[in-house]
């Protein structure tokens, strides 16, 4: 039976993080429409999945934790008399400070939920409130622990480095703190400016570390948390042993996916889509057909992605995971040999940037520092 990934968006927040350029509403006015919708939408597309297995489902945001927790578990039910779930199914939902309640984390734990995804990002309360979040070093400290105490024995903590004003000992310090507090998972993310977000707008009084500092950041978090037993599976993922995110895997390993709600991606048969980013036009549509259309990416309408697309985004996404691309797997998949489809890739292993292990090719730790650039090269994006 193929197995099957799950994302469920909610798109209401208290506010907006001044950094986020993520789908999403700073009004709860009409939840109770968009769960109605979203739960008929469920029910209607479940069918084609049928032979499915759903093996990982991970509710993002937005803010997923400030549903009520009668909300949570109406979906949760929907979700489950739909879809036929694994036994071992990993069920996400991510969880910002602020928002958490013994009682929600119970339901959670009742709906089936074995894994939080918390939002701390810092722990400098100063830092905290410059990114525009809602709560403080304290309350996420206290929302953590009352997970554990709820039974959580899967909990992964968000930080971010790169902040305005940030030294590379002050991540050292958060970074510390939360390996202290022994979660299971950490992902560390840069800070990037995007267009549209609030940064985006002042972006030029924002006093951002250079980047020789911004390097010194992602070189020395790397080591510290090898040290302390969170082994780097992906560029900004790192993991205690066997605690890697399955269904954030999917993604990198081109595995398949259903999402639901404004914004949500898809990717099925070879074929990605999206949901406009628009939660009127999402409730109006399920309201007045019990679908939404989708739309396919570059273009595609429902054609399979071109052989060309194919290997580029297969060594993109590949190149993101500490364990790289097998020359094997690649050659199994596209009949052709990596190293004569992208020659590139030797220019930078010459230059440390990359590596070859077990018939692997995968990024150095400078090497992930640059990826971005490297694979504009390796894929000749710029010609």
């Amino acid at each position: 039976m193929k197995q099957l990934g799950l994302y469920i968006h909610v798109p209401f927040c208290k506010q907006k993080c001044n950094y986020c350029d993520f789908y999403s509403c700073a009004s709860s006015e009409r939840v109770s429409s968009y769960i109605n919708a979203l739960i008929t939408h469920i029910k209607a597309e479940a069918p084609l999945y049928r032979d499915c297995e759903i093996d990982s489902v991970f509710f993002g945001g937005g803010t997923p934790s400030l549903l009520e927790a009668s909300d949570f578990e109406r979906i949760a039910e929907a979700l489950k008399d739909s879809f036929n779930f694994s036994n071992d199914c990993e069920f996400t939902i991510e969880a910002n400070p602020g928002t958490i309640s013994r009682e929600k984390l119970i339901t959670y734990k009742n709906s089936g939920v074995n894994r939080l995804s918390i939002g701390l990002q810092t722990t400098f309360d100063d830092k905290l409130r410059e990114l525009g979040r809602i709560h403080t070093y304290g309350e996420f400290l206290e929302s953590f622990n009352l997970a554990r105490a709820c039974g959580f024995d899967n909990i992964s903590v968000d930080v971010m480095y790169s902040l305005p004003n940030q030294t590379v000992d002050e991540l050292f310090q958060t970074l510390v703190t939360v390996c202290d507090l022994s979660p299971e998972h950490i992902s560390s993310y840069c800070l990037k400016i995007e267009e549209k977000t609030v940064f985006g707008k002042i972006k030029d009084t924002l006093s951002l570390p250079s980047e020789d500092t911004e390097y010194e950041m992602y070189i020395s978090m790397c080591t510290l948390l090898e040290k302390r037993g969170y082994k780097q599976y992906e560029i900004s993922n790192f993991a205690k042993a066997g605690r890697e995110s399955r269904h954030n895997l999917k993604y990198w390993q081109s595995e398949e996916y259903v999402g639901f709600g404004p914004s949500a991606h898809s990717y099925v048969n070879g074929k990605r889509y999206y949901y406009s980013p628009n939660l009127s036009s999402y409730i109006n549509s399920v309201e007045q057909s019990k679908t939404v259309e989708k739309i396919y990416e570059d273009g595609e309408n429902e054609h399979n992605l071109d052989e060309i697309s194919q290997t580029d985004e297969y060594v993109m996404l590949k190149l993101r995971l500490s364990k790289g691309i097998s020359e094997d797997e690649f050659f199994a998949r596209f009949g052709k040999h990596l190293l004569e489809k992208y020659p590139k890739i030797t220019a930078y292993l010459d230059s440390g940037y990359m590596k070859k292990s077990n018939g692997s090719y995968s990024f150095t730790p400078k090497g992930f520092f640059v990826s971005n650039y490297i694979l504009t090269e390796i894929l000749n994006f710029d010609n």
